[in-house]
């Protein structure tokens, strides 16, 4: 039985877990929490469908208040002080958490124009920029990512979703997925399914 695609959030990868992808139908774009054993790398967005109300605020059944408080007041200051490459980064954290992936995207771009970043950074933007419905472009910003870091985890794992389920293009998805192997072969999906599995089915299928 096929499985639910999903990408996960910002920086969050972990070396045992990884999202569970599979050969069905991929429905929305969902984030999810992954941790390197019992420690979660980072904090960010549970599993949410990407939704936003008529007046802009995530519509994913989630209280975002201190986090819409926060935007706002980081808008203020980097209309002050557009050079913050820091405040950027940060919009566009803010941004991706409540669901807001063409204004993440602007956040995130100002931050790069800026100077160099991290390969967490590239990767978020891909994350969003596949959020956006444009896959080719988060293909191509996963690679910025790999270039950094060509064993990073979360932009490998992202980098393959979209090239099974958005591209259609399986050997390509598969391959990506055995580089995260060469990083990290104990890979599991959340239900205990190693990831070499995984890429066996989508093998014979």
């Amino acid at each position: 039985m096929a499985e639910t695609a999903r990408t996960f959030s910002k920086g969050e990868f972990i070396g045992g877990i990884v999202a569970a992808l599979a050969v069905g139908f991929f429905v929305g774009s969902m984030f999810m929490e992954l941790r390197l054993g019992s420690q979660p790398v980072a904090q960010g967005s549970g599993a949410a469908q990407v939704a936003q109300s008529p007046a802009g605020a995530p519509a994913d059944g989630q209280d975002h208040a201190e986090e819409l408080a926060r935007i706002g007041e980081l808008e203020i200051a980097l209309a002050g002080k557009p050079g913050d490459q820091g405040g950027w980064v940060e919009l566009g954290n803010l941004y991706f958490d409540t669901h807001q992936a063409r204004k993440s995207i602007r956040a995130y771009e100002k931050a790069i124009a800026l100077g160099p970043v991290s390969a967490d950074v590239w990767t978020d933007l891909g994350i969003m920029h596949r959020e956006a419905g444009e896959p080719q472009l988060a293909v191509e910003t996963f690679d910025a990512a790999l270039k950094l870091d060509p064993r990073h985890q979360n932009a490998l794992y992202n980098k393959g979703v979209v090239q099974l389920h958005d591209l259609k293009d399986r050997a390509a998805g598969i391959a990506t997925w055995e580089r995260l192997l060469q990083a990290n072969p104990q890979a599991r999906n959340p239900e205990g399914r190693s990831l070499q599995g995984i890429i066996e089915e989508l093998k014979k299928g």
